[in-house]
């Protein structure tokens, strides 16, 4: 995947706002770009290339001072515009000779994120989110973690609710296999999704399970697990076979005074390593795909989901002019 088969014209999340912390920069890869994180004096995030224009160290090295970061190399300094204020080997109040500034990247918090805009366009005012999906509060527990796997066949998985019966069977004991698609439909920018799973034979042992789970441009979707539990996740690219995925649990049972946040820090700790680590990684390895598109995949009615937003994909493409590979055999679909 090449950078520009990256959804453009997006905010991407790509950082946990709570772990960002003053006066402590950080380093990332996000969209195959090394980019340093920090928060200037009035406590703003700030994200810049993680590169001095001198000699291309890791800013994410150095440090912060004066609302400037500093370079651990030579010590020159940028403020929170990526200017070089300042080369000490050439004397304080020097004027700096023009070409050492660094690119600023421009970025947004919200809802507990940090987001990066990737596009040449100027930024959409709005933030991708879904009303349901919880906010940080005293109910809630984020987990994230680095994995081997292309970012789109994450989104696949989390549109995906008829792989749980067969991958999760260890875990998700008495799940049926047969899906009732009861809606998958684009709300303007989102996709939703409903879907009852039911057993070809009915029986007390044997329950229906009803999901209901939301996709958007270009890394969100949302689910809810089961009734009072619901989580968000993203899996922003780090590059074209590595993801970063991020999400946060929420649940309704427990108070934040009565141990709420232990309680959601167990349920994603659960979710994460156990189900998702150990099972659904295993799944989203084995189809690692050179093409990013679906056009070679044979998809059928469960999968409606799935051929939505990767049509939602090619159009924010397209629109910006760039090739969008393979043909849409998807299209009838999502239609």
């Amino acid at each position: 995947m090449t950078p520009d088969e990256y959804i453009p014209n997006q905010w991407y999340p790509i950082f946990d706002g709570a772990k960002l912390k003053q006066r402590k920069p950080v380093g990332v890869t996000r969209l195959g770009e090394g980019l340093v994180l920090w928060r200037n004096s009035s406590g703003a995030a700030v994200c810049m290339a993680d590169r001095c224009s001198h000699r291309a160290a890791q800013l994410s090295l150095g440090w912060v001072r004066e609302d400037c970061i500093v370079c651990p190399f030579h010590g020159l300094r940028f403020d929170s515009a990526g200017r070089c204020v300042l080369i000490p080997a050439n004397g304080e109040g020097q004027p700096v000779p023009r070409g050492f500034d660094v690119p600023r990247r421009i970025v947004r918090e919200a809802h507990g994120l940090i987001w990066y805009w990737h596009g040449d366009s100027e930024p959409l005012e709005e933030i991708p989110w879904f009303p349901e999906a919880p906010d940080p509060g005293p109910r809630t527990s984020n987990v994230q973690r680095d994995y081997a796997v292309s970012y789109l066949r994450v989104m696949e998985n989390l549109g995906d609710m008829h792989h749980v019966p067969f991958v999760h069977r260890a875990t998700i004991p008495r799940e049926g296999t047969r899906v009732e698609m009861q809606g998958a439909r684009l709300d303007g920018a989102i996709v939703r999704l409903k879907v009852a799973r039911r057993h070809e034979r009915a029986g007390w042992m044997r329950p229906t399970y009803t999901f209901t789970s939301a996709m958007r441009l270009p890394t969100l979707a949302t689910i809810s697990v089961a009734k009072g539990v619901q989580f968000v996740a993203s899996a922003p690219p780090i590059d074209r076979d590595h993801m970063w995925l991020w999400a946060r649990y929420g649940q309704d049972y427990v108070p934040g005074w009565l141990g709420g946040r232990a309680v959601a820090k167990l349920v994603a700790k659960f979710d994460l390593e156990l189900v998702f680590t150990h099972q659904d990684m295993r799944m989203l390895a084995s189809q690692q795909r050179n093409n990013p598109e679906i056009s070679s995949y044979r998809l059928f009615e469960a999968d409606r989901a799935i051929a939505l937003y990767f049509g939602l994909r090619k159009q924010a493409i397209d629109q910006t002019g760039q090739r969008s590979r393979g043909r849409s055999d998807y299209a009838a679909l999502a239609r």
